[in-house]
């Protein structure tokens, strides 16, 4: 589960900030949003996407909830297009709402890269709720110089362990203040970037390095962050070039609160290698952010 997440936190560690992801802009019907990919090889590849992609989808929904107080993801689903070899120092959601009914509406999204190649294409369903209110917001604040440490990896940035498993892969998420969401639970965007580190390290298990090719998520309920949450992740089909994985997210309880299955294919060396010099900006860099 998630929740469309309004404010940027300048102030404060946020998911935003630990993923270097902008505040969204709004042109006509389309609702943009960047992400700074830092060093072209220590963005983390897809997993590195989630909160860019969720913040999007959930943006686009939350922004036409009319007079309703809120809303939550119910799932969330990810084509990548072209999990590596990205140009420019730049990534560019665009979001669009396909439909809006009295209890909820849906989202899509494309992100394109600096050169405007098409990177992954996402849709996600949010159901509207009321009566809800805003955590108080003790996510730690960023230091007194205004920076905001960032990490070279996505396991790293949520501060995940993840370890092999005799079915697959399991990470385990420690609580952590900064991977809020307005809520003060685990961010929608940083549990698909779970999702997607598990399922991909089962996967590369039992067949060697893999690309994550689809992800899909169903959100239960929320996932606490004053206890370690746990994405246990099991090879469901191993062929010799693609792999499907099944991974639940649990809570300190034992509560199931969410599952996905996440795709792999077999990396290729041509598919991984840079289009372009890093830095090139392309014409969807000047979006404004």
């Amino acid at each position: 589960m998630s929740i469309a997440n309004v404010r940027t936190g300048a102030e404060r560690r946020t998911p935003q900030a630990l993923f270097r992801v902008s505040p969204a802009t709004r042109a006509d019907e389309v609702n943009r949003m960047t992400m700074d990919l830092g060093a072209p090889e220590s963005h983390g590849g897809t997993a590195s996407l989630g909160v860019l992609l969720d913040d999007c989808l959930g943006f686009t929904m939350y922004e036409r909830r009319g007079d309703r107080a809120g809303l939550v993801s119910a799932d969330l689903s990810v084509d990548f297009v072209r999990p590596t070899g990205w140009t420019g120092a730049h990534l560019t959601a665009e979001g669009r709402l396909e439909t809006r009914g009295e209890d909820g509406a849906m989202a899509s999204v494309r992100v394109y890269d600096s050169a405007g190649e098409l990177v992954a294409t996402g849709t996600a369903w949010g159901n509207f709720i009321d009566g809800v209110q805003q955590s108080r917001d003790d996510r730690p604040l960023v230091p007194a110089d205004g920076s905001v440490p960032t990490s070279t990896t996505p396991l790293e940035a949520i501060g995940g362990r993840l370890e092999r498993t005799e079915r697959g892969a399991r990470l385990t998420v420690p609580p952590n203040r900064s991977l809020a969401n307005a809520l003060g639970v685990m961010h929608g965007g940083v549990q698909a970037c779970a999702y997607d580190l598990a399922g991909n390290a089962a996967a590369a298990g039992s067949a060697g390095a893999m690309d994550t090719s689809s992800l899909r998520i169903n959100f239960f309920r929320t996932v606490p962050l004053d206890r370690p949450a746990v994405f246990e992740a099991e090879v469901l089909r191993a062929g010799r070039r693609v792999v499907v994985s099944r991974v639940t997210c649990t809570d300190a309880d034992g509560r199931e609160c969410g599952v996905a299955t996440v795709t792999c294919r077999r990396a290729t060396p041509g598919d991984r290698a840079p289009r372009a010099a890093a830095g090139t900006l392309g014409e969807r860099d000047q979006a404004p952010s």
